[in-house]
């Protein structure tokens, strides 16, 4: 699944609630989380070992890669880019954000499209920005993407919702590959 929608709409909000709930639910959730903790700052957690730290350094640092909102810091970009390989295998992946550091210039979290290849869990979201949908499902190794469309109306309701079809698929895989082959 991919979940779009513009910026400050509450795409890693919602994303960290449908983390909290699928716990909750006791289903297997691992990825990475964003979080906006200032203007040209974010954070980022590692959600199958709970771990956070900072993924940008400064906006007026030399160091780094520049991009339109942030400078991402290297070291830590490479951090929880070796901690997507602990992720799998997992139940839900949640990967917030493919951005366009991954998809067009091939650095930052780009491992992941490789290892979502391997298809070592039940139900992956994805979060990615408007702009860069076509090129997401272009590079992301599916062929069939449901795209949900995160907005102010419906960001608080979104995380009850994906959990319950998370649990759908993670719960009874073996009736839902019947119910598709009856179709």
């Amino acid at each position: 699944m991919l979940l779009v929608g513009e910026r400050q709409v509450g795409k890693s909000v919602m994303c960290q609630e449908l983390t909290r709930l699928l716990r909750e639910n006791e289903i297997a959730v691992s990825g990475l989380l964003t979080q906006c903790t200032g203007p040209h700052a974010l954070e980022v957690t590692e959600i199958h070992t709970s771990a956070s730290y900072p993924l940008t350094l400064p906006f007026d640092d030399t160091a780094g890669v520049a991009l339109t909102h942030f400078r991402m810091d290297i070291q830590a970009m490479a951090r929880s880019a070796a901690a997507l390989d602990g992720a799998f295998p997992t139940q839900v992946f949640i990967l917030d954000e493919l951005g366009p550091l991954e998809l067009e210039l091939k650095q930052g979290w780009s491992r992941a499209l490789q290892l979502l290849q391997r298809k070592r869990y039940a139900l992956a979201l994805i979060v990615v920005r408007p702009e860069l949908l076509v090129e997401a499902i272009w590079q992301l190794p599916a062929s069939v993407y449901t795209v949900i469309r995160v907005t102010p109306q419906n960001r608080d309701t979104l995380p009850v919702t994906l959990c319950r079809l998370a649990h759908e698929w993670c719960t009874a895989p073996h009736e839902r590959d019947a119910k598709e082959v009856e179709h």
